[in-house]
């Protein structure tokens, strides 16, 4: 196991262990014990990726656009790291041994607000170019045609050849465009929340700690694919286990790929 180390600041410094390509599992592990011991603070935080889904499909129904409900849920990818801050939050509390609260779910301690702020940005940014990209692939596959009816989708999506070019080069490009989110974000987020550091270094930072760690986080990502494949299968209803689960895991993949511990509180 090897490290690699990166400086923050003039005090603050950042290790990037290199881990075996099976890590990720104890991650989900660690994740899944942090979610039984605090599963009713977790299911609450889980709630919110729920409401806010179920919130986006009637939009999309009711202004007939149901059929970029796919691209709206690949564009959760990019917002998961931001909403899972309050399951950072709890992994921190329960490692330390302090009391989980409503107030410390919510209002989360943040060593850098602002520059999680600017990695939020960020990463919607790249979700308003997916939207766009969506759009665009949708209007040269159909030629500009809007389905009259919501089924409409459906059938030209499933049952044309251009429906199922647009959806196998849609699939590969939400695909690339998720997997640059998941890289600038999936260390660079609980790093900002519990060190002094920027938006660029700690973006950086991720970027490095993935391509130390192929075989893990490749892994890790496929099995986030998979699991928030199989909520959305349920009409979003698993994300409320799945969501903070996966966000529980995403702390112990940080605290593993950067050495840090928590300290338990006296």
């Amino acid at each position: 196991m090897s490290q690699f180390e990166i400086t923050l600041g003039e005090n603050e410094r950042v290790q990037i262990v290199r881990l075996m390509p099976d890590a990720h599992w104890l991650w989900l592990a660690n994740g899944w014990v942090d979610f039984k011991a605090t599963w009713r603070y977790s299911m609450l935080i889980g709630l919110i990726p729920v409401v806010v889904a179920w919130v986006m499909a009637i939009v999309l129904w009711q202004a007939n656009m149901l059929g970029f409900l796919p691209a709206v849920c690949g564009g959760f990818a990019l917002v998961g790291p931001i909403l899972a801050i309050g399951c950072y939050e709890i992994s921190r509390l329960r490692a330390a041994g302090e009391p989980i609260t409503l107030k410390a779910i919510f209002r989360p301690r943040i060593v850098s607000p602002g520059q999680v702020a600017i990695i939020a940005f960020v990463l919607m940014l790249i979700l308003m170019v997916w939207a766009r990209l969506a759009s665009f692939l949708f209007a040269l596959a159909s030629s500009a045609r809007v389905p009259a009816m919501h089924l409409d989708f459906v059938d030209f999506a499933l049952q044309t050849p251009e429906g199922l070019i647009m959806v196998a080069v849609g699939t590969l490009v939400g695909a690339a465009v998720a997997t640059i989110g998941y890289v600038v974000s999936v260390v660079s987020i609980p790093l900002a929340a519990s060190r002094p550091v920027d938006a660029l270094t700690a973006m950086l930072v991720s970027v490095i700690a993935v391509s130390r760690n192929k075989g893990a986080m490749a892994s890790f990502a496929f099995n986030i694919a998979m699991l928030v494949a199989l909520s959305l299968a349920t009409g979003f209803i698993g994300l409320i286990v799945v969501f903070p689960w996966l966000g529980h895991a995403t702390f112990h993949c940080y605290q593993a790929i950067t050495g840090e511990t928590v300290a338990k509180s006296a």
